[in-house]
């Protein structure tokens, strides 16, 4: 299989991604080699020297260099600015492009210490919130920058800044949904696996003090113990299976589920009926990773807590809209008591698919009732 395309990182180098990096470590790799070539078109496009993208971040307060080209390793990996320091800091909280012409002599911009025959630099803004700064310096040739350069570059500063704070928000909220995976997935950890095997311990010793007086009770003890660390030791299966995730860029949504749904069957022994539509576009591939999480979620809660017999998974495509619905036949809840209780019990399961939903934009409905079984529908605008 071919390697990854190198690109350049922010101090110009090049770099190829190994083969071991995790997902969230190529997403930063894609948004950084898709920086870059921005910055590489504002510089040819304003006939400029060099360039960078500065973004704000560590409580809104400092600037670090995200992408650049032209500029010096030693720069790149010195430049931090706070709010008001500097050209980009100056720029960053006054939300005004600058143009400069001439050595760099003002006395708001201390601490340049570099020699920049002219700049100019454009705050990054989404409404009215500052995202990070834009800019140029040293124009090529004699000439120096001009007020119609620097309406150019705020001109193209404008769609830019608009995907940028897509693209962060995203990231961050792709980020706080692997947090929550992580502590939902030590709490079950917690939960099942480690009280099952503190059991085994204490059943253990148990049956070393009552083995010379009760024969009979000790092997029903130990009996005890191995079914509960067999049990643990399927429940770590099931653990290890739910947390494998196939590449969803090369395989298709419902090639994975038909895969997850018949190996649930087999190891639970609970049927399931996976009805889909035909697609009519290819979703992107955030959306087929939360839709699989949420389908697997469904099912593990299925698995714990319905004591069902069948379930039916959905997956419809309308004009305007996508819709995935699970519903089993199991013993039902009261879903606001349920979601009362789900913080202080750690239990993040309709929390976690609920939070899924919300960050692709949609809506999770739940409906059920003691004894009537329960349903999920989840609602996606195309």
């Amino acid at each position: 299989m071919p390697r990854e395309k190198p690109f350049k990182n922010v101090a110009g180098e090049d770099h190829t991604p190994p083969e071991s990096f995790d997902e969230a470590a190529l997403e930063v790799i894609a948004l950084e080699e898709i920086l870059s070539c921005f910055v590489e078109v504002i510089i040819l496009s304003t006939d400029a020297t060099e360039g960078s993208i500065m973004f704000l971040h560590e409580g809104r307060e400092l600037l670090t260099i995200t992408s650049a080209r032209g500029l010096g390793r030693e720069i790149v990996r010195g430049a931090r600015r706070h709010l008001g320091e500097g050209i980009s800091g100056w720029v960053a909280k006054h939300k005004e492009p600058l143009l400069l012409v001439g050595p760099i002599e003002d006395s708001r911009f201390s601490g340049v210490g570099r020699d920049i025959k002219d700049a100019m630099c454009v705050p990054l803004l989404t409404e009215d919130e500052v995202v990070g700064v834009l800019s140029v310096s040293n124009k090529r040739g004699r000439g120096s920058f001009e007020q119609a350069d620097l309406d150019r570059l705020v001109a193209l500063a404008r769609p830019a800044a608009k995907m940028m704070g897509l693209t962060l928000a995203m990231r961050e909220a792709d980020a706080e949904s692997r947090a929550w995976e992580r502590k939902q997935l030590a709490q079950e950890i917690h939960d099942g696996p480690m009280q099952q095997m503190s059991s085994v311990i204490l059943l253990m010793e148990l049956y070393k003090r009552v083995r010379k007086d009760d024969e009979e009770r000790a092997d029903e003890e130990l009996a005890t113990a191995k079914q509960q660390a067999l049990d643990c030791l399927q429940d770590l299966r099931h653990f290890a299976y739910d947390l494998r995730l196939t590449d969803l860029e090369k395989l298709s949504l419902l090639d994975e589920l038909r895969r997850y749904t018949n190996e649930f069957q087999k190891r639970t022994g609970i049927r399931v009926d996976l009805v889909a539509g035909r697609m009519k576009k290819e979703m992107p591939i955030g959306v087929k990773k939360n839709l699989y999480r949420i389908v697997q979620e469904a099912l593990t809660n299925v698995r714990r807590h319905a004591a069902a017999s069948e379930v039916e998974i959905r997956l419809e495509w309308g004009a305007e809209q996508l819709e995935l619905s699970v519903a089993d036949d199991g013993r039902g809840f009261v879903v606001e008591e349920a979601l009362d209780r789900a913080p202080s019990e750690k239990r993040f399961g309709l929390l976690g698919m609920q939070e899924r939903a919300y960050l692709m934009g949609g809506t999770l409905e739940i409906d059920s009732a003691p004894g009537e079984g329960t349903a999920l529908r989840i609602i996606l605008p195309l």
